[in-house]
């Protein structure tokens, strides 16, 4: 847990600190490897997670987990984009709020 814990904590941190650099109105496109939401595949993601708990406890996280962080830091407008590549299964756009 305390691994997980530590994670939340840095990408939260990181997300901000994103946010903070952009201009109003600005974008962050978020490129991974991401589980479906209910955490049962794909199965190029569910390997990637496996092999990462194994070697690190961490693992792959899922859309929705991603969407949240986004929208927890002040990302709005986040949205959805799966694509086809050997590294990554989706695209997480998320938008600064022109007043922000």
């Amino acid at each position: 847990m305390y691994h997980y814990t530590k994670f939340l904590i840095t990408v939260r941190l990181a997300l901000r600190k994103y946010l903070d650099a952009l201009e109003p109105g600005g974008s962050i496109i978020v490129s991974e490897l991401m589980m479906d939401d209910d955490k049962t595949g794909p199965l190029a993601a569910a390997m990637m997670s496996l092999c990462m708990l194994i070697n690190t406890k961490s693992r792959n996280y899922t859309w929705s987990e991603y969407t949240a962080w986004l929208k927890e830091v002040g990302f709005t407008d986040v949205r959805r984009i799966p694509i086809r590549s050997p590294g990554a299964n989706g695209l997480l756009l998320g938008r600064k709020p022109e007043n922000g």
